[in-house]
């Protein structure tokens, strides 16, 4: 009787191990899955391309289906929102959606892991976008101690500082990852309007651009042209973000406007309006449709169009040059 005992007993044992030996196999599995996810998401989101930004939604989505407690893909989604959000102040869109999803996807990661390197980097951006610049330098400066080989730690830090072109911790994330697209995207940013270095501008946007093609980059791209005088390079750029987003309006204004100093009035007023249609938010459309229009000679528009520039500008100091010439071109024509 001994004997049966300790057979059944042991198999017991052996049964019980088997189970805990599969489900420990399945759990690891089931977690290399998960990171390998995961890590496709974040190389499409690093893409900073409209469609990555669609793929690794998608994709950090499908993970908090298959484990709602993957901490990373909360932190991953609220990054994603965060960026999208303030690209749509820039661009003068609604971004109330994305900053609450990026908020609400937050609030999950910081309650699941909240001193991983994952939730301190999406607390650090959101920190960056809605301008708390301090608490985000903070953060940055808590990741660079304790993850001194993320280059996103240094971009981050940097972002919150003012975003000097010169400053050592820019060129240590791109020294960290030299296909760091955000990073390259910022510097040509910061260089163009920091110092007016149009060509280093442009240099980091085709750096850019050679990673990750998107209407975006072309827009910035054709910006820089355009400043340089290159206006027909910068005609090139605009259209091919245009042919890439056919309701990228910002495409459409900066074509209209390279139009008209082209000289070129009735091209420019046909890209203007359709910008104006896709988008109302943008005095630099209105005021350069108005005078394309003073121009050509169509008072009715000219006066319209003045109209509503200056509704939208009135009170703000960036446009004091362009309000002074539009009242100037509105008292002419309204007598």
């Amino acid at each position: 009787m001994n004997s049966i005992k300790s057979i059944k007993t042991f198999l017991i044992f052996f049964i019980m191990s088997l189970v805990l030996f599969s489900t420990t196999q399945l759990l690891s599995a089931s977690n290399k899955t998960n990171e390998k996810t995961y890590n496709t998401a974040r190389k499409e989101f690093l893409k900073f391309t409209p469609d990555g930004f669609n793929k690794s939604i998608e994709l950090y989505n499908n993970l908090i289906k298959s484990d709602p407690g993957y901490a990373k893909a909360y932190s991953g989604l609220s990054e994603v929102y965060s960026y999208l959000a303030n690209y749509k102040v820039h661009i003068k869109e609604d971004y109330e959606e994305p900053f609450n999803k990026s908020y609400i996807n937050l609030k999950k990661a910081l309650k699941l892991s909240p001193n991983s390197l994952e939730t301190k980097r999406a607390l650090a951006t959101n920190y960056l976008h809605l301008r708390w610049n301090t608490r985000a330098k903070k953060v940055a400066n808590s990741l660079i101690s304790k993850y001194p080989s993320s280059p996103e730690a240094y971009y981050l830090y940097w972002s919150s500082t003012g975003k000097n072109p010169d400053s050592t911790y820019i060129k240590k994330s791109l020294e960290l990852n030299p296909d760091f697209v955000p990073a390259h995207i910022e510097l040509g940013t910061s260089y163009f309007y920091k110092k007016r270095n149009y060509r280093k501008a442009a240099e980091h946007y085709n750096k850019s651009l050679q990673i990750a093609d998107s209407p975006q980059l072309r827009n910035y791209l054709g910006t820089t042209f355009r400043t340089q005088g290159r206006l027909s390079s910068a005609v090139e750029q605009y259209k091919k973000a245009i042919n890439m987003d056919q309701e990228f309006a910002l495409a459409y204004m900066n074509l209209g406007i390279t139009k008209y100093y082209m000289k070129k009035y009735d091209d420019a007023i046909q890209h203007l309006n359709k910008a104006v249609a896709k988008n109302i938010n943008h005095p630099e459309s209105f005021y350069f449709l108005a005078s394309s229009y003073e121009i050509s000679n169509n008072r009715k528009l000219a006066l319209q169009h003045y109209g509503n520039f200056l509704e939208l500008v009135i009170n703000d100091y960036r446009y004091r040059d362009y309000v002074q010439k539009a009242k100037t071109s509105y008292a002419k024509l309204s007598k």
